[in-house]
């Protein structure tokens, strides 16, 4: 016994990813058309049995799981030249980090002996001694630490990937 419409337009449209619209689209019916035969209230009409066969005979005959499509090897080689790039980038912003945190810090430790020879016991600080320390706090901010350990991860997640897209395009590869 064939299968009721119904059941069979479901299977369809989720074997090809069709939606309503689309499969009535396929067999040549109007949306208003489609959603009464899929829903069992008007019978296929003549003309969409063909297209309905020949779908019906695609879904039973096709493979669950075809074999995938090789990579686009070009994508692949332009993502890995762009992962590289931008790692490059930050190999060399983390570099000016490392480099602009040491000075930081050299001041930092520098203040206490500026601060005792320029402004003894209850004097003021000169102006240039306040701003130099808030430059560098700033800076420890902006290049210190942790700036530079988020950097390191960007650097390690850009290298993984750029590296897993060579993989990719190994011979041999899976796909």
């Amino acid at each position: 016994m064939p299968e009721p419409l119904p059941r069979l337009t479901t299977r369809l449209m989720e074997w090809f990813g069709l939606s309503q619209t689309r499969l009535g689209q396929c067999l040549g019916l109007s949306r208003a058309m489609m959603w009464q035969v899929h829903t069992g209230h008007r019978s296929l009409p003549l003309p969409a049995a063909l297209p309905q066969a020949a779908l019906t005979l695609a879904l039973t005959t096709t493979p669950a799981n075809p074999a995938p499509e090789p990579p686009d090897a070009d994508r692949l080689r332009a993502h890995q030249r762009a992962c590289q790039l931008r790692a490059a980038q930050l190999a060399f912003e983390l570099d000016a980090q490392v480099a602009r945190a040491a000075w930081a810090r050299r001041r930092l430790a520098a203040l206490p002996i500026l601060v005792a020879a320029l402004a003894p016991a209850a004097a003021p600080r000169p102006a240039w001694l306040t701003h130099f320390e808030a430059e560098a706090r700033a800076e420890l901010q902006r290049s210190g630490t942790t700036t530079q350990a988020l950097r390191r991860i960007q650097l390690a997640g850009l290298t993984a990937e750029a590296e897993a897209a060579g993989r990719l395009l190994a011979p041999g590869a899976p796909a």
